[in-house]
């Protein structure tokens, strides 16, 4: 009845695409080498380009199809069983039990054939323990089955016939309620994020790696031509080049967002993102074990939130392990006021939230100014005069110490805890269940104990590992009632 199965062949497209990812470095090596041999400044003979060619392509060719032409599975009524490798074998079983996230993706060349890439992830690893990277849609229903016991019934249905298992896939069953992003609302946040930003440094460290080969005369003949016309010239330009930026940023926010829905279903939540790579997420909601509202100050202003959920086990997304986006961005009353129909469990009573005492202003200006000082001290004293700068530090971080003392805030019913505070730059607030809560514990220095308040901390599963949620400088006789409320009633 279970036998070994192989991968789809368009999974070998697949996996040339991760080992070009992964060799991005020595692709930049080889192309930069090529170019420099081209100028005649090459330090390699000529001959050894091919061979350095070669080598290349065999390194990028060689772990795909060895992948390929080994990987094996295979799905029983115990769990699913993997194996793949040439000179060091890999073999793998995974109980049905111990899975925590089945999650889905599709690229965009996957469609026509109707294969799906499925990630299979426990509370043991910090990826996905296994990856089945393409496989008939069908599997993904098959291995729903096995895990809800359905071993019987797929049973008789392989002696009846001998073809694929008819599926009815989990994304065609209707959901309880769903909630999707409009064009105008992914255009918001690729606008307000920092995005931007993050491609404009990775044009610049990758246009470092060529900067030998653009001529020193042509570099300095526009640099005079810049400076003739003026500061004007030089403000086009950056804006130009910020508006290219955005559009970048805007084109990948679209394609890998779109047609975002979040749909609920009886037992679990259902994530559909994308356009080249259509990923389907599912998320227990015994698995979620709390959920965070984060804002940052542009979007505070605008009002706007993004919404995640803290999970066991891997997320599936090698950016945040156990930190799921389950709504991008979202009006932040509106997010209020969604989020109690999808995760019922939740009342989210943000509006009543006590927050730290007046007191605690000045600790929050202390801790956050001392050491802009020596810094700007030395900076001032190494580079003067433009060192002088440095002094923006100080209004600087007096705003941040404002704002983190704005938005620490704390409040508790019979079965929740929410904590508000301003770790870094965006505002996060923790809405935690009693029973998710691992352990709860509050600090206090020497010189905090003169103003009588402490730091409360929560710790809870996140991923492979925990999470500290916290809030500083709060009374102590609000910790300890805090305290209190963690512990089990007499």
């Amino acid at each position: 009845m279970y036998e070994d199965r192989r991968l789809h062949p368009i999974a070998l497209i697949k996996e040339l695409i991760v080992s070009v990812r992964q060799s991005i470095i020595p692709i930049a090596v080889v192309i930069f080498a090529v170019f420099r041999n081209l100028n005649d400044t090459g330090i390699l003979s000529w001959w050894m380009y091919p061979l350095l060619v070669i080598a290349l392509i065999i390194l990028l060719l060689a772990p795909a199809l060895i992948k390929y032409f080994t990987y094996r599975y295979r799905m029983d009524d115990k769990g699913i069983r993997v194996k793949y490798g040439l000179f060091f074998k890999k073999n793998i079983f995974i109980p049905y039990e111990r899975i925590q996230t089945v999650q889905q993706k599709q690229w965009f060349f996957y469609m026509p054939f109707h294969v799906v890439q499925i990630l299979i992830e426990t509370a043991g690893g910090g990826k996905a323990e296994a990856d089945l990277s393409a496989v008939p849609a069908s599997v993904a229903q098959e291995l729903k089955d096995l895990r809800a016991g359905k071993v019987a019934e797929l049973a008789e249905e392989e002696s009846v016939e001998t073809a694929e298992i008819p599926v009815v896939e989990e994304k065609n069953a209707k959901p309880l309620l769903t909630f999707q992003l409009e064009v105008k609302e992914l255009l918001l946040m690729a606008v307000t994020s920092g995005g931007v930003f993050g491609i404009f440094f990775i044009i610049l460290a990758f246009g470092q790696q060529f900067r030998d080969l653009i001529p020193a005369d042509f570099v300095e003949e526009q640099f005079d031509t810049i400076l003739r016309y003026g500061v004007l010239i030089l403000v086009i330009i950056g804006f130009v080049v910020l508006l290219i930026l955005w559009g970048v940023a805007i084109v990948a926010t679209l394609f890998k967002y779109f047609q975002f829905k979040l749909m609920k279903f009886d037992d679990h939540i259902v994530i559909e993102k994308g356009l080249l790579q259509r990923e389907h997420t599912s998320i227990a909601f015994e698995r979620i074990q709390s959920v965070k509202l984060i804002e940052s100050p542009l979007r505070q202003m605008l009002k706007l939130a993004s919404v995640r959920v803290v999970t066991a086990g891997s997320s599936g997304d090698d950016e945040h392990s156990g930190d799921i986006l389950i709504l991008p961005i979202v009006k932040k009353a509106k997010a209020l006021e969604i989020l109690p129909q999808f995760l019922e469990d939740y009342q989210f009573p943000i509006e009543k939230l006590e927050r730290a005492p007046k007191t605690s202003l000045r600790r929050f200006f202390f801790i956050n100014l001392i050491w802009t000082i020596p810094v700007i001290l030395l900076v001032s004293i190494l580079l003067f005069p433009w060192g002088l700068f440095s002094l923006l530090l100080v209004p600087l971080f007096a705003w941040k110490a404002y704002a983190a003392y704005r938005a620490t805030g704390f409040y508790t019913t019979e079965t929740e805890l929410v904590m508000q505070g301003r770790a870094f730059i965006s505002r996060q607030t923790n809405f935690m269940l009693k029973r998710r809560v691992q352990s709860v514990d509050y600090a206090q220095s020497i010189w905090m104990k003169k103003g009588n308040v402490v730091h409360f901390t929560v710790l809870l599963k996140s991923g492979q590992t925990h999470l500290n949620a916290g809030v500083h400088y709060i009374a102590q006789q609000d910790a300890n009632r805090l305290y209190h409320w963690y512990q089990p009633s007499k």
